[in-house]
């Protein structure tokens, strides 16, 4: 019945908008996904732009790819605000989600003509931190793997030792 529950409110459009907003708020796994999701955007954009599509519709298009329904709608609007004459580095400082270096790196790749090459570069660093950060995870999940383990070996020594501890003490 819960997975009925959780299966409807994370497939409708509010369930998915808030669990999206979740997986780039949540204190653990925050810097993990928000980085995945720039990698996604930065090489979605420079594939498009190498490939010779327009800088709107390279933003359009990453917008349905990136997999997040927070990130989609950023891309969205700085779609529209760049149709509207904005610099795509403007669009993007408008939103709090992208991180300054991005937006500066942007603004120098549009600056030099270099926005593809540019994207390519950011590309590979979030891809390299997206492999750091798995990589911190799951050396945070190892310790406390081998403390839950030894928390349960405890307690299996404790039912099975108890019980024989309390036979012997009455002496049958």
């Amino acid at each position: 019945l819960f997975g009925i529950y959780f299966w409807r409110v994370k497939y409708n459009r509010g369930g998915k908008e808030y669990f999206d907003g979740l997986k780039i708020t949540a204190p653990f796994v925050k810097d993990l996904y928000v980085k995945l999701y720039l990698s996604r955007i930065a090489d979605n954009i420079d594939t498009m732009l190498s490939s010779g599509i327009s800088a709107v519709r390279s933003l359009e298009i990453s917008a349905s790819v990136v997999g997040n329904s927070i990130f989609e709608k950023i891309l969205l609007a700085a779609a529209e605000d760049v149709k509207g004459g904005i610099s795509i580095s403007d669009a993007l400082y408008k939103h709090e989600q992208i991180p300054n270096i991005m937006v500066q790196m942007v603004r120098v790749g549009e600056e030099t003509g270099e926005l593809s090459s540019i994207m390519k570069m950011m590309a590979k660093f979030y891809k390299r931190e997206v492999d750091g950060a798995v990589d911190t995870l799951v050396g945070l999940i190892e310790p406390v793997m081998i403390v839950l383990l030894g928390l349960g070996v405890a307690v299996l020594l404790a039912s099975i030792l108890v019980p024989i501890y309390n036979i012997a003490s009455t002496g049958f």
